[in-house]
Protein backbone atom coordinates (compact mmCIF):
# COMPACT_ATOMS: atom_id res chain seq x y z
CA UNK A 1 0.00 0.00 0.00
CA UNK A 2 1.29 3.35 -1.01
CA UNK A 3 2.56 5.59 1.69
CA UNK A 4 -0.56 8.20 2.72
CA UNK A 5 2.46 11.15 2.53
CA UNK A 6 2.87 10.63 -1.88
CA UNK A 7 -0.61 10.56 -2.09
CA UNK A 8 -1.38 13.68 -3.76
CA UNK A 9 -4.21 15.85 -1.62
CA UNK A 10 -6.67 17.69 -3.28
CA UNK A 11 -5.23 21.48 -2.96
CA UNK A 12 -1.89 20.54 -4.15
CA UNK A 13 -3.62 18.99 -7.15
CA UNK A 14 -5.50 21.92 -8.14
CA UNK A 15 -2.84 24.46 -7.74
CA UNK A 16 -1.70 24.51 -11.19
CA UNK A 17 -5.36 24.95 -12.13
CA UNK A 18 -5.61 27.97 -9.60
CA UNK A 19 -2.68 29.44 -11.58
CA UNK A 20 -4.27 28.94 -14.64
CA UNK A 21 -7.74 30.37 -13.73
CA UNK A 22 -5.82 34.35 -13.92
CA UNK A 23 -4.45 33.31 -17.41
CA UNK A 24 -8.22 32.22 -18.24
CA UNK A 25 -9.44 35.39 -16.81
CA UNK A 26 -6.87 37.51 -19.13
CA UNK A 27 -7.89 35.48 -21.98
CA UNK A 28 -11.57 36.05 -21.29
CA UNK A 29 -10.97 39.53 -21.09
CA UNK A 30 -9.58 40.11 -24.31
CA UNK A 31 -11.89 37.72 -26.24
CA UNK A 32 -14.70 39.48 -24.60
CA UNK A 33 -13.77 42.63 -26.34
CA UNK A 34 -13.95 41.24 -30.11
CA UNK A 35 -17.10 39.18 -28.77
CA UNK A 36 -18.70 42.69 -28.16
CA UNK A 37 -17.16 44.35 -31.36
CA UNK A 38 -16.12 42.99 -33.86
CA UNK A 39 -19.28 41.90 -35.32
CA UNK A 40 -20.55 45.90 -34.72
CA UNK A 41 -16.94 47.17 -36.48
CA UNK A 42 -16.99 44.71 -39.01
CA UNK A 43 -20.59 45.67 -40.23
CA UNK A 44 -19.06 49.16 -40.59
CA UNK A 45 -16.14 48.04 -42.55
CA UNK A 46 -17.64 45.53 -44.79
CA UNK A 47 -16.93 45.99 -48.30
CA UNK A 48 -20.83 44.19 -48.30
CA UNK A 49 -23.22 42.77 -45.96
CA UNK A 50 -22.34 39.26 -46.46
CA UNK A 51 -18.66 39.39 -45.54
CA UNK A 52 -19.75 41.20 -42.39
CA UNK A 53 -19.64 38.52 -39.80
CA UNK A 54 -16.09 37.00 -41.98
CA UNK A 55 -13.96 38.81 -38.74
CA UNK A 56 -15.83 37.08 -36.38
CA UNK A 57 -15.77 33.69 -38.21
CA UNK A 58 -12.21 34.38 -38.45
CA UNK A 59 -11.76 33.76 -34.66
CA UNK A 60 -12.69 30.47 -35.17
CA UNK A 61 -11.02 29.60 -38.21
CA UNK A 62 -7.32 31.00 -36.70
CA UNK A 63 -7.85 28.70 -33.87
CA UNK A 64 -8.39 25.57 -36.07
CA UNK A 65 -5.80 26.65 -38.27
CA UNK A 66 -3.32 26.69 -35.33
CA UNK A 67 -4.47 23.55 -32.78
CA UNK A 68 -1.58 21.49 -34.37
CA UNK A 69 1.01 24.29 -34.14
CA UNK A 70 0.37 24.76 -30.62
CA UNK A 71 0.63 21.00 -29.97
CA UNK A 72 4.30 21.07 -31.76
CA UNK A 73 5.13 23.60 -29.83
CA UNK A 74 4.08 22.09 -26.06
CA UNK A 75 5.84 19.43 -27.45
CA UNK A 76 8.95 20.82 -27.86
CA UNK A 77 8.78 24.12 -24.89
CA UNK A 78 6.59 22.65 -22.77
CA UNK A 79 3.37 24.38 -21.69
CA UNK A 80 4.73 27.54 -19.76
CA UNK A 81 6.62 29.08 -22.72
CA UNK A 82 4.40 28.00 -25.08
CA UNK A 83 1.59 29.73 -23.51
CA UNK A 84 4.55 33.11 -23.57
CA UNK A 85 4.76 32.74 -26.96
CA UNK A 86 1.16 32.78 -28.16
CA UNK A 87 0.51 35.67 -25.55
CA UNK A 88 2.37 37.17 -28.04
CA UNK A 89 -0.61 36.62 -30.81
CA UNK A 90 -2.93 37.95 -28.67
CA UNK A 91 -0.52 41.52 -28.79
CA UNK A 92 -0.20 41.65 -32.31
CA UNK A 93 -4.30 40.96 -32.61
CA UNK A 94 -4.87 44.26 -30.74
CA UNK A 95 -2.58 46.37 -31.86
CA UNK A 96 -3.94 45.15 -35.89
CA UNK A 97 -6.96 45.51 -35.06
CA UNK A 98 -6.80 48.95 -33.47
CA UNK A 99 -4.84 50.23 -36.90
CA UNK A 100 -7.69 48.76 -38.79
CA UNK A 101 -9.94 50.56 -37.39
CA UNK A 102 -7.83 53.86 -37.24
CA UNK A 103 -7.16 53.72 -41.20
CA UNK A 104 -10.92 51.37 -42.30
CA UNK A 105 -9.30 48.59 -43.27
CA UNK A 106 -11.36 45.81 -43.36
CA UNK A 107 -8.99 42.97 -44.21
CA UNK A 108 -6.55 44.37 -41.94
CA UNK A 109 -9.22 43.97 -39.59
CA UNK A 110 -9.47 40.14 -40.37
CA UNK A 111 -6.08 39.84 -39.99
CA UNK A 112 -6.30 40.92 -36.15
CA UNK A 113 -9.57 38.39 -35.59
CA UNK A 114 -7.22 35.51 -37.57
CA UNK A 115 -4.38 36.13 -34.51
CA UNK A 116 -6.85 36.35 -32.22
CA UNK A 117 -7.83 32.74 -33.08
CA UNK A 118 -4.08 31.59 -32.59
CA UNK A 119 -3.97 32.77 -28.85
CA UNK A 120 -7.31 31.38 -28.30
CA UNK A 121 -6.11 28.04 -29.56
CA UNK A 122 -3.50 28.48 -27.08
CA UNK A 123 -5.82 29.04 -24.41
CA UNK A 124 -7.93 26.02 -25.39
CA UNK A 125 -4.56 23.78 -23.41
CA UNK A 126 -4.78 25.82 -20.59
CA UNK A 127 -7.91 22.61 -19.40
CA UNK A 128 -5.34 20.03 -20.55
CA UNK A 129 -1.93 21.72 -18.70
CA UNK A 130 -4.31 21.59 -15.41
CA UNK A 131 -5.82 17.89 -15.85
CA UNK A 132 -2.29 16.84 -16.67
CA UNK A 133 -1.31 17.88 -13.26
CA UNK A 134 -4.20 17.01 -11.63
CA UNK A 135 -4.25 13.24 -10.87
CA UNK A 136 -7.13 12.28 -9.50
CA UNK A 137 -8.77 15.42 -10.14
CA UNK A 138 -8.61 16.10 -13.66
CA UNK A 139 -12.29 17.31 -14.33
CA UNK A 140 -12.23 19.29 -11.38
CA UNK A 141 -8.99 21.18 -12.55
CA UNK A 142 -10.90 21.91 -15.88
CA UNK A 143 -13.90 23.35 -14.39
CA UNK A 144 -11.45 25.62 -12.11
CA UNK A 145 -9.54 26.92 -14.78
CA UNK A 146 -13.12 27.78 -16.79
CA UNK A 147 -14.29 29.56 -13.68
CA UNK A 148 -11.55 31.76 -13.60
CA UNK A 149 -13.31 33.37 -16.92
CA UNK A 150 -15.95 34.85 -14.67
CA UNK A 151 -15.19 38.24 -13.92
CA UNK A 152 -13.71 38.43 -17.30
CA UNK A 153 -17.39 37.57 -18.48
CA UNK A 154 -19.06 40.24 -16.78
CA UNK A 155 -16.22 43.20 -16.49
CA UNK A 156 -15.18 42.38 -20.18
CA UNK A 157 -18.19 43.76 -22.48
CA UNK A 158 -18.52 46.92 -20.30
CA UNK A 159 -14.86 47.63 -20.75
CA UNK A 160 -15.28 47.20 -24.47
CA UNK A 161 -17.77 49.37 -25.01
CA UNK A 162 -16.46 52.44 -22.19
CA UNK A 163 -13.27 52.66 -23.46
CA UNK A 164 -15.51 52.46 -27.38
CA UNK A 165 -14.96 56.14 -27.40
CA UNK A 166 -11.47 57.33 -25.52
CA UNK A 167 -9.90 57.90 -28.64
CA UNK A 168 -10.65 60.08 -31.30
CA UNK A 169 -11.61 57.09 -33.70
CA UNK A 170 -14.26 54.95 -32.12
CA UNK A 171 -13.37 51.16 -30.61
CA UNK A 172 -9.70 51.96 -31.67
CA UNK A 173 -9.17 51.83 -27.90
CA UNK A 174 -11.04 49.31 -27.17
CA UNK A 175 -8.70 46.86 -29.26
CA UNK A 176 -5.49 48.32 -27.85
CA UNK A 177 -7.28 47.00 -24.76
CA UNK A 178 -6.50 43.52 -26.55
CA UNK A 179 -2.97 44.17 -26.90
CA UNK A 180 -2.96 45.32 -22.54
CA UNK A 181 -4.41 42.12 -21.65
CA UNK A 182 -2.02 39.88 -23.52
CA UNK A 183 0.77 40.92 -22.98
CA UNK A 184 -0.12 41.08 -19.05
CA UNK A 185 -0.89 37.49 -19.85
CA UNK A 186 2.68 36.74 -21.16
CA UNK A 187 4.11 38.55 -17.74
CA UNK A 188 1.60 36.21 -15.77
CA UNK A 189 2.28 33.02 -18.31
CA UNK A 190 5.95 33.08 -17.50
CA UNK A 191 5.25 32.63 -13.68
CA UNK A 192 3.43 29.83 -13.85
CA UNK A 193 4.72 26.56 -11.96
CA UNK A 194 8.11 24.79 -13.06
CA UNK A 195 6.18 21.61 -13.67
CA UNK A 196 4.67 23.21 -17.18
CA UNK A 197 8.09 23.35 -18.70
CA UNK A 198 8.46 19.90 -18.36
CA UNK A 199 7.00 17.72 -21.94
CA UNK A 200 7.38 14.60 -21.56
CA UNK A 201 6.95 14.16 -25.28
CA UNK A 202 8.38 10.88 -26.56
CA UNK A 203 10.10 11.52 -29.92
CA UNK A 204 8.15 10.31 -33.12
CA UNK A 205 11.20 6.98 -33.55
CA UNK A 206 10.40 5.61 -29.89
CA UNK A 207 7.25 3.13 -29.36
CA UNK A 208 6.40 4.46 -26.38
CA UNK A 209 2.56 4.64 -25.76
CA UNK A 210 -0.06 3.79 -27.77
CA UNK A 211 -0.90 4.21 -31.29
CA UNK A 212 -3.23 6.83 -32.51
CA UNK A 213 -5.27 3.57 -33.86
CA UNK A 214 -5.14 2.34 -30.39
CA UNK A 215 -6.58 5.49 -28.92
CA UNK A 216 -8.88 6.03 -30.94
CA UNK A 217 -10.86 3.42 -31.15
CA UNK A 218 -11.39 3.73 -27.25
CA UNK A 219 -15.41 4.66 -26.91
CA UNK A 220 -14.30 6.93 -23.44
CA UNK A 221 -12.07 9.47 -25.70
CA UNK A 222 -14.80 9.66 -28.31
CA UNK A 223 -17.65 10.35 -26.37
CA UNK A 224 -15.38 13.52 -24.98
CA UNK A 225 -14.78 14.38 -28.10
CA UNK A 226 -18.41 13.98 -29.44
CA UNK A 227 -19.73 16.05 -26.44
CA UNK A 228 -16.93 19.07 -26.65
CA UNK A 229 -18.01 19.09 -30.46
CA UNK A 230 -21.18 19.55 -29.63
CA UNK A 231 -21.09 22.47 -26.97
CA UNK A 232 -18.69 24.13 -29.41
CA UNK A 233 -21.25 24.20 -32.36
CA UNK A 234 -24.39 24.83 -30.45
CA UNK A 235 -22.95 27.16 -27.84
CA UNK A 236 -21.06 29.09 -30.97
CA UNK A 237 -24.39 28.96 -32.83
CA UNK A 238 -26.67 30.33 -30.59
CA UNK A 239 -23.94 32.93 -29.54
CA UNK A 240 -23.30 34.05 -32.88
CA UNK A 241 -27.19 34.57 -33.87
CA UNK A 242 -28.40 35.69 -30.26
CA UNK A 243 -28.10 39.20 -30.61
CA UNK A 244 -28.98 39.63 -34.04
CA UNK A 245 -31.79 37.25 -34.14
CA UNK A 246 -33.31 38.82 -30.73
CA UNK A 247 -33.14 42.61 -32.39
CA UNK A 248 -35.30 40.65 -34.92
CA UNK A 249 -37.82 39.18 -32.36
CA UNK A 250 -38.22 43.12 -31.17
CA UNK A 251 -36.24 43.50 -28.45
CA UNK A 252 -34.12 46.48 -27.47
CA UNK A 253 -30.35 46.16 -28.44
CA UNK A 254 -30.07 46.63 -24.75
CA UNK A 255 -31.92 43.59 -23.91
CA UNK A 256 -29.38 42.06 -26.70
CA UNK A 257 -26.18 42.75 -25.04
CA UNK A 258 -27.82 41.98 -22.34
CA UNK A 259 -28.38 38.27 -23.34
CA UNK A 260 -25.17 38.45 -24.29
CA UNK A 261 -23.18 39.02 -20.81
CA UNK A 262 -25.86 36.68 -19.16
CA UNK A 263 -24.55 33.94 -21.68
CA UNK A 264 -21.25 34.91 -20.64
CA UNK A 265 -21.70 34.66 -16.95
CA UNK A 266 -23.36 31.16 -18.02
CA UNK A 267 -20.33 29.96 -19.42
CA UNK A 268 -18.11 31.06 -16.56
CA UNK A 269 -19.61 30.87 -13.35
CA UNK A 270 -20.65 27.02 -13.17
CA UNK A 271 -17.13 26.76 -12.52
CA UNK A 272 -17.23 27.94 -8.87
CA UNK A 273 -19.79 24.89 -7.73
CA UNK A 274 -19.26 22.30 -10.19
CA UNK A 275 -15.31 22.18 -9.61
CA UNK A 276 -16.44 21.27 -5.71
CA UNK A 277 -18.99 18.16 -6.92
CA UNK A 278 -17.60 16.94 -10.00
CA UNK A 279 -15.42 14.50 -8.64
CA UNK A 280 -18.50 13.13 -5.95
CA UNK A 281 -20.80 12.46 -9.07
CA UNK A 282 -18.57 11.96 -11.65
CA UNK A 283 -17.66 13.81 -15.07
CA UNK A 284 -19.78 11.55 -17.39
CA UNK A 285 -22.85 12.77 -15.04
CA UNK A 286 -22.14 16.33 -16.05
CA UNK A 287 -21.66 15.79 -19.12
CA UNK A 288 -25.36 14.64 -19.39
CA UNK A 289 -26.32 17.41 -17.17
CA UNK A 290 -24.66 19.77 -19.23
CA UNK A 291 -26.79 17.79 -22.55
CA UNK A 292 -29.69 18.18 -20.50
CA UNK A 293 -29.57 22.19 -20.27
CA UNK A 294 -28.69 22.71 -23.89
CA UNK A 295 -32.01 20.45 -24.68
CA UNK A 296 -33.84 22.76 -22.31
CA UNK A 297 -31.83 25.85 -24.09
CA UNK A 298 -33.45 25.07 -27.62
CA UNK A 299 -37.15 24.03 -26.25
CA UNK A 300 -37.07 27.71 -25.05
CA UNK A 301 -36.25 29.12 -27.65
CA UNK A 302 -38.04 27.08 -30.29
CA UNK A 303 -41.30 27.42 -28.12
CA UNK A 304 -41.16 31.06 -27.22
CA UNK A 305 -39.78 34.47 -28.79
CA UNK A 306 -40.71 36.93 -25.54
CA UNK A 307 -37.99 38.15 -23.90
CA UNK A 308 -38.05 35.81 -20.72
CA UNK A 309 -37.58 33.20 -23.26
CA UNK A 310 -34.60 34.65 -25.42
CA UNK A 311 -33.04 35.71 -22.23
CA UNK A 312 -33.30 32.26 -20.72
CA UNK A 313 -32.34 30.70 -23.68
CA UNK A 314 -29.02 32.67 -24.19
CA UNK A 315 -28.25 32.01 -20.24
CA UNK A 316 -28.77 28.45 -20.20
CA UNK A 317 -26.95 27.74 -23.35
CA UNK A 318 -23.87 29.14 -21.26
CA UNK A 319 -24.36 26.92 -18.69
CA UNK A 320 -24.88 24.07 -20.88
CA UNK A 321 -21.84 24.48 -22.56
CA UNK A 322 -20.03 24.46 -19.31
CA UNK A 323 -21.10 21.60 -18.30
CA UNK A 324 -20.66 19.25 -21.29
CA UNK A 325 -17.43 21.53 -22.02
CA UNK A 326 -16.17 20.32 -18.64
CA UNK A 327 -17.18 16.86 -18.38
CA UNK A 328 -16.27 15.86 -22.28
CA UNK A 329 -12.88 17.65 -21.64
CA UNK A 330 -12.26 15.69 -18.62
CA UNK A 331 -13.21 12.61 -20.49
CA UNK A 332 -10.72 13.71 -23.07
CA UNK A 333 -7.94 13.51 -20.27
CA UNK A 334 -8.76 10.51 -19.11
CA UNK A 335 -8.27 8.91 -22.02
CA UNK A 336 -4.34 9.28 -22.93
CA UNK A 337 -1.12 8.59 -20.90
CA UNK A 338 1.49 11.66 -20.75
CA UNK A 339 3.80 10.40 -23.46
CA UNK A 340 0.61 9.66 -25.65
CA UNK A 341 -1.01 13.68 -25.43
CA UNK A 342 0.57 14.63 -29.07
CA UNK A 343 -1.43 12.35 -30.47
CA UNK A 344 -5.16 13.23 -28.80
CA UNK A 345 -5.39 16.45 -27.39
CA UNK A 346 -4.15 18.28 -31.18
CA UNK A 347 -6.76 16.43 -33.00
CA UNK A 348 -9.31 16.49 -30.05
CA UNK A 349 -9.16 20.69 -30.29
CA UNK A 350 -9.27 21.00 -34.02
CA UNK A 351 -12.06 18.39 -34.16
CA UNK A 352 -13.64 20.83 -31.76
CA UNK A 353 -13.09 23.92 -33.44
CA UNK A 354 -14.09 22.44 -36.65
CA UNK A 355 -17.47 22.32 -35.25
CA UNK A 356 -16.85 26.11 -33.63
CA UNK A 357 -16.51 27.21 -36.97
CA UNK A 358 -19.40 25.35 -38.46
CA UNK A 359 -21.65 27.24 -35.73
CA UNK A 360 -19.72 30.19 -36.46
CA UNK A 361 -20.59 30.15 -39.95
CA UNK A 362 -24.22 28.81 -39.96
CA UNK A 363 -25.66 31.35 -37.61
CA UNK A 364 -26.45 33.92 -40.61
CA UNK A 365 -28.98 31.65 -41.38
CA UNK A 366 -30.55 31.62 -38.05
CA UNK A 367 -30.77 35.54 -37.11
CA UNK A 368 -34.70 35.50 -38.06
CA UNK A 369 -37.13 34.97 -36.00
CA UNK A 370 -38.13 31.85 -38.17
CA UNK A 371 -34.17 31.06 -38.01
CA UNK A 372 -33.88 31.53 -34.47
CA UNK A 373 -37.09 28.68 -33.73
CA UNK A 374 -35.60 26.19 -36.07
CA UNK A 375 -32.13 26.64 -34.49
CA UNK A 376 -34.10 25.46 -31.24
CA UNK A 377 -35.72 22.71 -32.31
CA UNK A 378 -32.09 21.40 -34.02
CA UNK A 379 -30.60 21.74 -30.88
CA UNK A 380 -33.27 19.48 -29.07
CA UNK A 381 -32.96 16.79 -32.13
CA UNK A 382 -29.12 16.92 -31.58
CA UNK A 383 -29.32 16.55 -28.09
CA UNK A 384 -31.10 13.28 -28.29
CA UNK A 385 -29.41 12.13 -30.55
CA UNK A 386 -25.86 12.88 -29.01
CA UNK A 387 -27.25 11.59 -25.48
CA UNK A 388 -27.96 8.66 -27.21
CA UNK A 389 -24.57 7.99 -28.86
CA UNK A 390 -22.78 9.16 -25.86
CA UNK A 391 -25.14 5.95 -24.25
CA UNK A 392 -24.08 3.47 -26.55
CA UNK A 393 -20.32 4.80 -25.82
CA UNK A 394 -20.31 4.61 -22.05
CA UNK A 395 -21.86 1.00 -23.08
CA UNK A 396 -18.81 -0.36 -25.02
CA UNK A 397 -16.14 1.47 -22.80
CA UNK A 398 -13.74 -0.70 -21.07
CA UNK A 399 -11.79 1.41 -18.39
CA UNK A 400 -9.18 -0.52 -18.26
CA UNK A 401 -8.22 0.73 -21.83
CA UNK A 402 -7.68 4.21 -20.56
CA UNK A 403 -4.33 5.62 -19.74
CA UNK A 404 -5.72 7.12 -16.25
CA UNK A 405 -9.01 5.46 -14.38
CA UNK A 406 -11.96 7.95 -14.51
Amino acid sequence: MADSTTIPTRHANLRVARRLAPAQALAVFGSAVDLTLTGIVGHHLAPTDALATLPFSLIAVGALSSTFVVSRTIGRLGYRKTFVLFSGAAVASGLISALAVQWGSFWLLCAGTFLIGLYSAATGYYRYAAADSAQGARAAAVTTVLAGGLVAALIGPFLATWTANLLPVAYVASYLLVAVFGAIAALWNATLPAELERTEVVPAAASAGRSRRVLWRQPLLLAGVLTTAFAAVTMNAMMTAGPIAGMAMGHSEAAAAFAVQLHMVGMFAPGFVVARIIDRIGDRAITLIGIALILVAGAVAALSTTEWAFLTAMLTIGVGWNLTYSGGSALIAHAYRPEERGRVQPIAEAITGSFQVIGSLSAGAMTSVVGWQLLGLGLVGACVVVTLTTAKLRRRADPSSTGVQP
